[in-house]
């Protein structure tokens, strides 16, 4: 705002020394950017053309060079499509769409010339002014506001230099990255708040994946140093329901639910399942907290045989599901360990909202 008044400022003060047109006017430099040679941002994301929000519409009209308001559109949406597909920024587009989950919004005005003036006339000073918002599943996370000079006309090196001047700013603030989804969507803070232990018996944490949504919540793989085939997953994420409910019979819905995945998994492999237990009352030895648990046996044709057991708590407002490949009388000491050094964050501002509505 301040520089875009210091210009103008200039400019009138130039205008009454010398008597010139604005034709005299000569607009900044500005560096030219160059195109990554790689995507930046692998993923797929819809692109709409949108309204410049009213601040911005403000700033572009104290600007112009004339009392004529600025001209929405005046870039086309088609060109900023051209060039996006140009730079191949992302790994898929989806024109006015909704097939992703993230959002692309581009609004634009441009500056009115003072009339009379050729519009391809080399002196002649052209201001776009271009909004980019990114959203995830229509909820806002970041909005980016690009001031661009134009000689003459526009052209379509000067709609490419706008994206990137946009892409840098993308790039540099990680958008499109899992960790600012969360944060800038109020999510839980699963890499500072959440605790888990290191060692279960002999199973190692191997790694812990934040999953690209936020009501999905972060997932932690434990293997063990001697046997490749045993696994054992803990997954947390927010119950997405009031939790004013049974706690009982949410934890018991939420196991039914991985138990009908299970039978599905086994009917894709042309596995018969045996359910070995199913809805039984598994309660950690150093606290009151309570849980259910089901053992499931599946065996193939081929003689192949699997094991799945299946735990599932509440903790704060988040579901805990423990789910290993191997039988309860070795899953169950490991759970029990696990719950007694287990932390799991508060309740975050985007379920307080979300919960409200329900």
């Amino acid at each position: 705002m301040i520089k875009i008044f210091r210009h103008v400022l200039f400019w009138s003060a130039l205008s009454l020394t010398t008597g010139c047109a604005s034709s005299a006017i000569k607009p900044p430099e500005q560096p030219l950017l160059s195109a990554p040679e790689q995507a930046p941002f692998n993923l797929a994301v819809n692109v709409y053309s949108s309204y410049i929000s009213d601040e911005v519409e403000q700033q572009c009209n104290e600007a112009a060079l004339t009392s004529n308001p600025c001209k929405n559109d005046g870039i086309p949406a088609n060109d900023f499509l051209k060039s996006l597909e140009k730079l191949d920024l992302f790994a898929e587009l989806s024109p006015s769409v909704s097939r992703h989950d993230y959002e692309l919004l581009i609004a634009n005005q441009v500056a009115d010339m003072t009339a009379g003036q050729e519009p391809a006339s080399a002196d002649v000073p052209l201001q776009s002014y271009t909004e980019f918002a990114v959203e995830w599943r229509g909820v806002h996370l970041d909005s980016f506001l690009v001031h661009y000079w134009h000689t003459g006309i526009i052209r379509p090196e000067d709609v490419e230099q706008i994206i990137l001047r946009w892409s840098e700013h993308a790039s540099r603030n990680n958008i499109f990255s899992t960790p600012f989804l969360y944060q800038a969507m109020g999510a839980s803070d699963y890499s500072g708040a959440l605790t888990l232990p290191e060692l279960l018996g002999e199973f190692q944490l191997a790694r812990q994946f934040l999953y690209p949504d936020p009501f999905k919540g972060v997932l932690a793989r434990y293997l063990h140093p001697s046997f490749s085939e045993a696994i054992m997953d803990i997954a947390i994420y927010p119950v997405l329901a009031p939790l004013t409910g049974d706690n009982q019979q949410l934890i018991s819905h939420e196991l039914e639910d991985a138990v009908e995945q299970a039978k599905q998994i086994a009917v894709e492999r042309a596995m018969a399942m045996e359910i070995k237990k199913h809805q039984e009352i598994f309660s950690q030895d150093e606290t009151s907290l309570q849980g259910v648990m089901s053992e499931i046996a599946a065996e193939g044709e081929s003689g192949e045989a699997l094991y799945a057991t299946i735990y599932i708590f509440r903790l704060e407002d988040k579901f805990v599901k423990f789910s290993t490949t191997f039988p309860s009388r070795i899953g169950d000491p490991l759970v029990s360990e696990a719950l007694s050094q287990l932390a799991v964050p508060g309740e975050s501002a985007l379920m307080k909202e979300l919960r409200k509505a329900l």
